[in-house]
């Protein structure tokens, strides 16, 4: 049996990394990385098992899935922003594939609402991140806050005022970079590539999980920061800033402590980080279920996410990220310049277009009114002359003449 994991060579947020080290757990090996946004060009001449959670169709293109995958249809979500995605997903071939690996455990209710629209046989599963384990926390007396949120500023200067611990302000967006030689590969709704590989954006996502799971507590805004952090035991306060839609977040809420942030700077209890609150616990049975069925599905687990790298490859590979972003980010800034030259002369090119387009039609607009003003003139001329005496006189004339053609 082959195995294949998730993998994601064209997106940024390094969330969709966690999601597959999630899913990484209970693979034996990994025989191949398959593309997220290729997923129906994989091929491999023997099925290929793959736990398929996540987040799908950002890329119309690439659903449905290669038949060369045997899936695993679990913690789904289906992107409803797009106006599409209905259509995408009912197509003969999409249903096919959905009644052949079904049921399909949706990571939320606004994923499983739709399929049930369908008739696409779904039930509610949870997000595959609440199954990460917890063996690799260290023993230390060093203190530390981690936030991770689109209001960070706002947060830290608050807490601020609150702590004297150590906090870290955390992205999980990896840098992006203008990597030319895959613009013709890539699906049409991306241009850009992430500046890091998949083996090295594996390895950050590892070390972004580890700075969770021993942080005293965390503050966030982000799924893939706060159910780690449920799944790894550390304290976690889920700040709503309203950045999804809330149907997105239907069945999510309910399992972390949250609140706004204007209700978090009114009441500091709600989650004081001296002395922050247990996590509630009403993920576990979601856990157990989502461990229970991915077991079942691939028939292996391991004891922690940890890739087991040796400390010596840990200290090479952190070494050698350092020194990429030192070295490559002049290259990055090359490459942003050199795109935004390109597309700079492409604006100017439309802008001269539009500006020849806008003179002619000014000629066909200044015509169109002489004509106008000329058929104008002529209707008050024959007016004028309907109401000429010479014109009345002649009428029995014409009557007379209109009366011989017939």
């Amino acid at each position: 049996m082959k195995y294949g994991l998730m993998s994601y060579a064209y997106t940024t947020n390094l969330g969709n990394e966690i999601q597959s080290i999630a899913a990484r757990r209970f693979l034996p090996e990994i025989d191949y990385y398959i593309d997220h946004e290729k997923l129906n060009l994989f091929n491999s001449p023997d099925k290929v098992k793959m736990i398929m959670n996540g987040w799908y169709l950002d890329c119309l293109k690439s659903w449905p899935p290669s038949k060369s995958i045997d899936p695993l249809l679990i913690s789904m979500h289906f992107n409803t922003s797009f106006n599409e995605t209905k259509d995408i997903i009912s197509r003969k071939e999409s249903i096919e594939f959905f009644e052949s690996y079904g049921p399909v455990g949706c990571r939320d209710y606004a994923t499983l609402d739709l399929l049930k629209q369908l008739d696409i046989d779904a039930y509610y599963s949870g997000c595959l991140t609440l199954t990460l384990e917890n063996k690799q926390k260290k023993e230390s007396d060093y203190k530390y806050i981690v936030v991770n949120s689109t209001k960070s500023n706002e947060i830290i200067e608050f807490l601020k005022t609150k702590t004297n611990m150590d906090i870290y302000d955390l992205n999980q967006e990896s840098i992006w970079s203008f990597d030319r030689k895959y613009l013709d590969k890539m699906p049409t709704s991306y241009k850009l590539t992430s500046f890091y590989n998949i083996e090295e954006k594996f390895f950050i996502g590892e070390n972004i999980l580890d700075l969770y799971e021993n942080a005293t507590c965390v503050i966030t805004d982000r799924l893939h920061c706060a159910f780690p952090c449920l799944a790894l035991k550390t304290p976690v306060l889920f700040i709503d800033t309203e950045r999804f839609a809330p149907e997105r977040l239907k069945g999510i809420k309910e399992l972390v402590l949250k609140a706004s942030l204007d209700e978090y700077k009114n009441d500091f209890d709600i989650f004081n980080v001296e002395k922050p609150p247990k996590n509630p616990e009403n993920y576990k049975k979601i856990r157990k279920s989502l461990i229970k069925k991915t077991k079942e599905f691939t028939g292996h687990i391991r004891d922690s996410y940890s890739s087991n790298y040796s400390n010596e490859y840990t200290f090479n590979n952190q070494l050698y990220l350092l020194t990429k972003t030192a070295l490559q980010s002049r290259d990055y800034m090359k490459g942003v310049i050199r795109l935004s030259k390109r597309y700079e002369s492409k604006i100017s090119k439309l802008q001269k277009e539009k500006k020849e387009n806008n003179e002619k039609l000014k000629e066909y607009e200044s015509l169109i009114a002489s004509k106008d003003k000329i058929i104008n003139q002529q209707k008050k001329h024959i007016e004028e002359m309907e109401k000429s005496s010479s014109w009345k006189f002649t009428k029995p004339l014409r009557d007379l003449k209109s009366g011989l053609k017939k």
